[in-house]
């Protein structure tokens, strides 16, 4: 039934080959925001049944299969969190009274649970550039802006990286004020 090739896959027979490619990777992107491991796997799960009934809509001139996959995941997680009501929310007009540099005391961990303070959105563009370090035009593919947009989409998120890690920075100083 799933006879003919589409970009390199053929549906059912290399579906487990795709899975076994994609899928650490997938998780470990998933994983950092994702943090309950069950949900992160559902999510992983979840993008390969949405790749699966879209293959016929890839297009390898786009983007690579990696990153494709990626755009799924990071939708799928999105939609999760956006589910869970999870979010903590932090006002995105920081004022003036922002250090330029983290606080010179701040943790690993410290930093871990600062990002964890931020939206779901903010927290997958700081994994996509910083941790898996994706260029700007690459995730504005993942975050959904169309192709004559990439340009303007690119220069839209060094901008709305430039407010997160004020965000951050903002967070981290106040956890730093208070009595642990």
């Amino acid at each position: 039934m799933f006879k003919k090739r589409i970009h390199g896959y053929k549906k059912a027979e290399d579906l487990a080959t795709m899975i076994s490619h994609y899928g650490p990777a997938l998780m470990t992107f998933v994983g950092r925001i994702v943090t309950i491991q069950e949900d992160a796997e559902d999510v992983v799960q979840e993008t390969f049944v949405s790749a699966y009934k879209h293959l016929e809509g890839y297009n390898p001139e786009r983007a690579s299969m990696k990153t494709w996959l990626h755009r799924i995941a990071y939708h799928e997680a999105l939609y999760l969190l956006r589910r869970r009501r999870r979010m903590f929310q932090i006002p995105l007009d920081v004022g003036e009274d922002i250090p330029d540099e983290l606080p010179d005391a701040t943790t690993a961990e410290q930093l871990d649970e600062a990002i964890q303070k931020l939206p779901p959105e903010e927290q997958m563009l700081l994994q996509l550039y910083y941790f898996d370090q994706r260029p700007l035009k690459e995730i504005a593919y993942i975050t959904g802006a169309a192709d004559d947009s990439l340009e303007r989409e690119a220069s839209r998120l060094s901008s709305q990286l430039h407010r997160i890690r004020q965000r951050l920075r903002m967070i981290l100083t106040h956890m730093n004020d208070e009595p642990r």
